[in-house]
């Protein structure tokens, strides 16, 4: 019988699996609670940044004409209505780690949503760094833009560096998500 396959016997990880047994060892201390895509839990201040981050989606959803300007409204929206907030790096973190876990779903189940929750979690995640942390010199707007609009491929690739914690950006490679001319998220195929 091969080492570790049915055998009582303990082996020492090879090279290369210490993240896989970890991500096991994860999913079993979880029990069958689904997988939360990187979500900072429990959180102190969850309810104050779940509106804050329900104010910035729907202005955001509300706002007319081209994302630039979207984000403008949302962003307005959401320092007027929670200014303590922009200036928490925990509280930021945690709306990062909301958008995150929000474009991984999205992106596993299909949703066109995807992107722009992707572009979002860019924003949050460069706020952090120029304001918080003043280790980035500006918001790198393009960035932003080709998330909001990225195909599959590119959105597995941002999210997994972001989302560490858990494997299900690369689980289920054998589908893809078909995208129109404008490189908007489509229809999940087999």
């Amino acid at each position: 019988m091969d080492e570790g396959r049915g055998s009582s016997e303990t082996r020492e990880p090879a090279e290369g699996e210490s993240e896989s047994l970890d991500l096991q060892m994860q999913r079993l201390q979880i029990g069958s609670v689904a997988c939360k895509h990187g979500l900072i839990l429990p959180f102190h201040a969850a309810s104050e940044c779940a509106e804050f981050v329900t104010t910035f989606n729907a202005r955001f959803s509300a706002a007319q004409g081209p994302i630039s300007d979207c984000f403008q409204a949302a962003i307005f929206a959401a320092r007027k209505s929670h200014p303590e907030v922009w200036k928490d790096s925990s509280k930021m973190k945690w709306i990062f780690s909301v958008f995150v876990a929000n474009a991984t779903q999205c992106l596993l189940s299909g949703n066109i949503a995807a992107g722009a929750h992707a572009s979002f979690a860019s924003f949050f995640e460069q706020w952090v760094a120029l304001k918080l942390h003043h280790n980035q010199y500006a918001i790198d707007w393009n960035l932003i833009r080709n998330l909001f609009y990225a195909d599959e491929q590119t959105l597995r690739g941002y999210l997994r560096e972001r989302c560490t914690s858990c494997s299900c950006v690369g689980m289920c490679l054998g589908s893809s998500i078909v995208t129109n001319g404008e490189n908007n998220i489509g229809m999940t195929t087999s």
